[in-house]
């Protein structure tokens, strides 16, 4: 059964705006999952999420939203460096199940946190 209390994920939490998804894009860092690709710009005030889970990679949208969904959990629950991140999801995630999705966005998140805080 579902939790029935659900984590809001609000505005200020969230890259709405191309250009804002451009310059983590453009000049921020990279790193690659099995399932996701992060791209992550430091220096924002608080930790922002943007998901890019394209209709092509990822065609049936429950799975899309199934896969957004994991993305915003595994963020809110993660602690997060401030700045941008935006995760692209690659074809490959249309099969994965909850824990490998999981599995993997926790290493991505990890592995862009500094070392003094791990």
């Amino acid at each position: 059964m579902a939790d029935p209390s659900p984590q809001p994920f609000p505005k200020s939490a969230r890259l709405r705006a191309a250009p804002e998804f451009q310059a983590v894009f453009k000049t921020g860092l990279k790193h690659s999952g099995v399932f996701f690709r992060l791209h992550f710009l430091p220096g924002s005030a608080s930790a922002r999420l943007g998901l890019a889970v394209p209709k092509k990679a990822v065609p049936l949208s429950v799975t899309r939203n199934r896969l957004k969904r994991l993305c915003r959990e595994a963020f809110r629950g993660t602690v997060k460096t401030p700045g941008d991140y935006v995760l692209v999801a690659y074809t490959r995630a249309r099969e994965a199940t909850n824990a490998e999705v999981r599995a993997d966005l926790g290493r991505l998140f990890s592995a862009m946190m500094p070392s003094e805080t791990l």
